[in-house]
C-alpha cells in the first residue's frame, strides 16, 4: 500500500518517517517534512493541514478561493512574514497571475483604496507585493480584492502559490505554441486571397480559404489570447483602464469586423492578422516571463540554498530539528556535504567550506575552532561541531533577504511616472483609434474598420511598459552574479555620475587584520616582565571588543580585571582598584609610519604605547587607480592617527585624506563635497560609517561590514573583494544606456507608427510585426545585460 506523506503529498518510503499531528503521528517522506511537521505541531498551528487538505490537496469542502482568504485568518502565519514599519507594520505576499506591468499599477491602485493601506509596492520580477498598513484586518481585505481581480495572492513560501505560478507558465507556453501553429495556418490560408490568384470563377475556393482561415484563428484569438481579454475586463471592472484594453478591442473587432464582412460577401478579412497579433504578443510576453523568472530565481539562490533541518547536540545526543528552531548558544553537528542553516563559531573540527552561493567564490576554504561560518556555506570535507550565533532569521542570508526585499520595493522616478501616464496612453490610443475611423468613414465602412484596427494594433504601450523595469531587473541580476547585492536600484543607476569617493580605511582600503608591530613604555622602562603585564591588561581590556584593532590583541595572555566596558574609542577597567584605560594614543606619540597607536593608561597616567598594523587590500590600488581614470576625487576619512592615515595615503596616492574624523565629521566632510562639487560615493564597513554611508548620493558596505552599515548601504559586496567596484561603474552606465535605448525606441516607434497608420499606410497585419517587433527589441535588449560580466569585460 503506498503511503503518502501527511505534508508534501509525495511517496513515503517504507517504514515512513513520522511526525506528531493532532491525531498522533503522521506519515513524512523525509526528515524535512518530519522537521516541518514537528514545527507545526509545537507552534500549535495544526489547523493549517485541515485548511489545506489532506494529502496537500485542496480541501473538497472550500473553493480554491477560500483557501487562500483562510490563511490571512491565521495571525500565527501572518507573524512569520510582517515586520514592523515606521507607518505601522509592513506584509510581503506572493503573486500570481500578473503579466505585465499594467497588472502591477492596476494591483497597486486596487489594494491602495482600502482604508488603513499606507502604501502599496508590487515587483514584477519576483511576482511579490509589499504592503504598509496600520490596520489589522487589512491583509485579508487586500487579498479578497486582489482575488476578485482574478490574481492569485498568497503567503510566500506557500507550495501551492509555486505550483500555481509553473502552471502558468506552462498555459503561457501551450497558448503561445497554439497561437504559432493558428498564425502560420492563417496565413496560408490568405496568402491566395492577398496575392488575387483567385478570380471570379473561383470564388467557391475564397470561401474556403475563409472558413478555414476563421476556424484556426477562432481558437487563437479567444483561447490563446483570453489573457487580454481578461486583462482589459480586470481594468474596466476596477475602474482603470489599462494596456490590455486596446490589445483586446483590436483582436475583438479584428475576429467580429472580419465575420461580419465574410457573412456579407466583403473581400476584407483580418483573421491571420488576428492571430499573428495574438502570436507575437505572447512570444514577448513569454519572452518577458521568462526574463523575470530568471532574475527572481537569482535572488531566491541563497535562501533556497538554506536545509530545513539540522542536527542539534542536548542532553540526549543529536535530534533533528527544524532550522527555524535554532537559537543563539545551540550546537550543531555537521557533516561533509551539510549546508550550515545559521551563522555561527567553529568550537571543533576541520572542514573544507564551500561558500560559493554565497560569495560566488567557486574554490572552497579552510575552516576551524574560532572561525565565523555563514548560513549558506557548504562542507566540501569535513565535519564541524558549531555555535549558533543568531536565530536563521538573523544570519547574514537574513539580512541579505532584506535588502533584497529593500531593492524590490524601491521604485524608481520613470516607473512611478510610467504608473501615472500608463490609463492616459491608453485613452489616447482609444481617442486616436476613433479619430481614424472617422477620417476614414467616406471612404467606406470596410476601409475605415481596417484603418482603426491597424491604429489600434500598432501602438505599442508594452514596450513603453517594460522599457525601466526589465531593464533594472537584469541589471540587478547581472550586479549580484558579480559578487554586488544592490540594495538601492536608484543608488546603482546613479554611480555613473558621482565626482568623487571617499573612502574609510580600517576594513575598506586595509584588510582590517591588525597585528602588534611593537610597544614601548613613555619612561623607557625596559624591563620584561612589566612589559608583559601591561600587554596582559591591554588584552584583558579589548578582548571581547568589537573595533578590529582589538583584534590583534585576541591571541594574547590576559590579565584579570573587573568591570571591563567598552568606551567610545577604547576600553576601561579595574584591577585592585585602579583604573586602567585603553585608546588612541595622542598625536605627539611617534608611531612607526604605517601604523595606529594606543596608549595604556593607569589611573590616567601613560604606561605603554602599543603600534598596530594593518596590511592593505591587494586590489585596492587597482580599484583606485581605475576610477582615477575616471576623473573622480578620491579621498580618504579615518578615526585613525595621524601617522598610519597618511602613509596609507601616499602609499595609495589618494588627493586628500584626514585623519581622527568622528562619524559627524565624516558627514560634514561629505556634505560639503556634494554640495561643492556633486555626487559621492561612500565606501565603508564599521558602525562609525553608517552616518555617512546614508548621507553619500551612492553608499556600499564591503563584505567584512557591520549589519549597521549594511542596512545603511545602498550597495553590499558579498565577497572580501574591492575587485568588483571597479567593473560597477561600466556596469551603472551600460544600465543606464540600455534604460535610454529602450525608452527612445519605444516612444521614436509609437511617435512614427502611429500617424502611418492614421493614414492608411500600415495595413493590419503590419501593424501586428511592427508593435510585437519593438516589444521584442525592448526585452532581448534588456536581457543582454545578464551576460555581465563576461561579455562587457
Amino acid at each position: 500500500m503506498t503511503i503518502l506523506c501527511a505534508h508534501c503529498g509525495e511517496v513515503a518510503p517504507t517504514p515512513p518517517f513520522l511526525a506528531p499531528g493532532d491525531g498522533g503521528e503522521r506519515p513524512a517522506c523525509c526528515p524535512g517534512c518530519a522537521a516541518a511537521m514537528a514545527l507545526i505541531h509545537d507552534l500549535g498551528l495544526d489547523d493549517y493541514y485541515r485548511l489545506r487538505g489532506a494529502d496537500g490537496a485542496a480541501a473538497p469542502d472550500l473553493e480554491e478561493r477560500d483557501r487562500a482568504l483562510a490563511l490571512f485568518d491565521v495571525p500565527e502565519l501572518l507573524a512569520a512574514h510582517r515586520q514592523p514599519d515606521p507607518a505601522g507594520e509592513r506584509l510581503t505576499l506572493a503573486l500570481s497571475g500578473l503579466t505585465c506591468a499594467a497588472c502591477c499599477w492596476l494591483i497597486e491602485k486596487a489594494a491602495g483604496d482600502i482604508p488603513g493601506v499606507v502604501s502599496v509596492r508590487t515587483n514584477l520580477a519576483a511576482m511579490t507585493l509589499t504592503l504598509t498598513y496600520h490596520r489589522p484586518e487589512v491583509p485579508r481585505a487586500v487579498a479578497e480584492r486582489l482575488l476578485k481581480l482574478g490574481y492569485g495572492v498568497t503567503l510566500p513560501g506557500d507550495p501551492v502559490a509555486e505550483a500555481d505560478q509553473r502552471r502558468e507558465a506552462r498555459r503561457l507556453l501551450g497558448r503561445l505554441a497554439l497561437a504559432g501553429l493558428g498564425a502560420m495556418q492563417a496565413m496560408m490560408y490568405s496568402a491566395a486571397l492577398y496575392l488575387g490568384v483567385l478570380d471570379g470563377d473561383d470564388e467557391i475556393y475564397a470561401w474556403v480559404f475563409r472558413i478555414a482561415s476563421f476556424l484556426v484563428a477562432t481558437p487563437v484569438v479567444f483561447y490563446a489570447g483570453w489573457p487580454f481579454f481578461q486583462g482589459a475586463w480586470r481594468g474596466l471592472r476596477a475602474g482603470h483602464p489599462g494596456m490590455d484594453l486596446p490589445v483586446a478591442l483590436a483582436l475583438g473587432l479584428a475576429w467580429s469586423g472580419s465575420l461580419v464582412n465574410m457573412a456579407m460577401g466583403g473581400g476584407h478579412v483580418y483573421f491571420d492578422s488576428a492571430a499573428m497579433f495574438v502570436f507575437f504578443l505572447l512570444l514577448s510576453r513569454w519572452l518577458e516571463q521568462r526574463q523575470r523568472h530568471r532574475v527572481r530565481a537569482t535572488w531566491r539562490r541563497l535562501e533556497d540554498a538554506l536545509p530545513l533541518v539540522v542536527r542539534r547536540l542536548d542532553g540526549d545526543g543529536e535530534t533533528w530539528v527544524a532550522s527555524r528552531q535554532v537559537r543563539a548558544g545551540d550546537r550543531l553537528s555537521l557533516s561533509q556535504g551539510e549546508v550550515i542553516p545559521v551563522d555561527g563559531v567553529v568550537v571543533e573540527g576541520t572542514a573544507q567550506v564551500a561558500e560559493s552561493a554565497l560569495t560566488g567564490e567557486p574554490l572552497p576554504r579552510p575552516a576551524g575552532a574560532g572561525d565565523l561560518l555563514h548560513a549558506g556555506a557548504r562542507l566540501v570535507e569535513g565535519a564541524l561541531l558549531l555555535d549558533a550565533a543568531a536565530p536563521a532569521a538573523d544570519s547574514l542570508v537574513a539580512r541579505i533577504g532584506e535588502q533584497v526585499s529593500r531593492a524590490q520595493s524601491e521604485r524608481l522616478p520613470l516607473v512611478r511616472d510610467w504608473g501615472r501616464v500608463a490609463p492616459l496612453f491608453t485613452l489616447a490610443v482609444l481617442g486616436l483609434a476613433a479619430i481614424t475611423l472617422a477620417l476614414h468613414w467616406s471612404s467606406g465602412p470596410a476601409l475605415a474598420f481596417e484603418h482603426t484596427l491597424a491604429v489600434l494594433v500598432v501602438t505599442c504601450p508594452c514596450a513603453l511598459a517594460l522599457a525601466v523595469p526589465l531593464t533594472v531587473s537584469a541589471t540587478l541580476g547581472a550586479a549580484l552574479k558579480d559578487g554586488v547585492l544592490v540594495a538601492s536600484p536608484a543608488q546603482l543607476l546613479a554611480l555613473d555620475r558621482v565626482r568623487g569617493a571617499l573612502f574609510d580605511k580600517t576594513g575598506t582600503l586595509t584588510e582590517g587584520r591588525f597585528e602588534l608591530a611593537g610597544s614601548r613604555t613613555p619612561d623607557g622602562d625596559q624591563d620584561p616582565d612589566h612589559h608583559r603585564d601591561l600587554l596582559a591588561v591591554a588584552a584583558a581590556l579589548e578582548h571581547g571588543h568589537p573595533h578590529p584593532l582589538a583584534r590583534a590583541f585576541d591571541d594574547l595572555p590576559a590579565a584579570h580585571l573587573s568591570e571591563v566596558r567598552v568606551l567610545t574609542g577604547g576600553a576601561s577597567g579595574r584591577q585592585q582598584g585602579r583604573l586602567w584605560e585603553i585608546g588612541p594614543a595622542p598625536g605627539d606619540a611617534a608611531a612607526p609610519a604605517g601604523t595606529s597607536a594606543l596608549l595604556l593608561r593607569e589611573d590616567g597616567v601613560p604606561r605603554l604605547l602599543l603600534f598596530l598594523r594593518d596590511r592593505t587590500r591587494p586590489e585596492a590600488a587597482p580599484l583606485l587607480e581605475a576610477w582615477r581614470q575616471r576623473g573622480w576625487q578620491l579621498r580618504l576619512a579615518s578615526g585613525d592617527g595621524e601617522a598610519a592615515v597618511a602613509a596609507l595615503a601616499g602609499k595609495l596616492g589618494l588627493d586628500q585624506y584626514r585623519a581622527r574624523c568622528t562619524p559627524e565629521q565624516k558627514v560634514d566632510w561629505l556634505r560639503a563635497l556634494q554640495r561643492d562639487e556633486g555626487p559621492q560615493v561612500m565606501v565603508g564597513d564599521g558602525i562609525n560609517d553608517a552616518p555617512a554611508l546614508l548621507e553619500a548620493s551612492v553608499s556600499v558596505a564591503t563584505a567584512n561590514s557591520t549589519s549597521l552599515a549594511r542596512r545603511a548601504a545602498g550597495l553590499y559586496l558579498l565577497r572580501a573583494d574591492l575587485t568588483p567596484l571597479t567593473r560597477l561603474p561600466r556596469l551603472a552606465r551600460k544600465a543606464r544606456n540600455r534604460i535610454n535605448q529602450n525608452l527612445t525606441w519605444a516612444l521614436g516607434y509609437n511617435l512614427l507608427a502611429v500617424p502611418l497608420a492614421m493614414a492608411g499606410w500600415v495595413p493590419p497585419w503590419a501593424a501586428a510585426l511592427g508593435m510585437s517587433a519593438s516589444s521584442l527589441i525592448v526585452t532581448f535588449n534588456a536581457a543582454r545585460l545578464s551576460r555581465w560580466p563576461s561579455s562587457f569585460c
